[in-house]
């Protein structure tokens, strides 16, 4: 057992899925089909979510399609639920293949 305040390596194993990758991409966020949209970037990503930085993430949905574009300039969406979120940042969980977008549409 471990003192208070202290956790052993296996307690600290964080309970994700899927390893993330870190990255630094513009993405969007699109809700109220499609009526409206909100700018993020997207911090890390995985084969099963990623983390969302931005300003005001309060005000995004539960469940939202997320655009991103990837370093080709080719951008995918996908639809994503929030799992967790803090002051500056969310975590979302995709909850389908991503798809391309029409080029310009991001």
């Amino acid at each position: 057992m471990n003192p208070p305040g202290e956790t052993s390596a296996r307690s600290a194993v964080e309970k994700r899925y899927a390893l993330r990758t870190r990255c630094l991409r513009a993405a969007r966020c699109v809700f109220n089909n499609g009526c409206s949209d909100y700018s993020v970037l997207v911090r890390n990503v995985s084969a099963t979510g990623a983390k969302l930085t931005g300003d005001d993430l309060f005000r995004l949905p539960d469940e939202f399609e997320l655009q991103i574009a990837n370093a080709a300039g080719v951008a995918t969406a996908r639809r994503v639920r929030r799992v967790w979120s803090r002051a500056d940042s969310i975590g979302v969980e995709f909850l389908e293949p991503e798809r391309e977008l029409a080029s310009g549409a991001l």
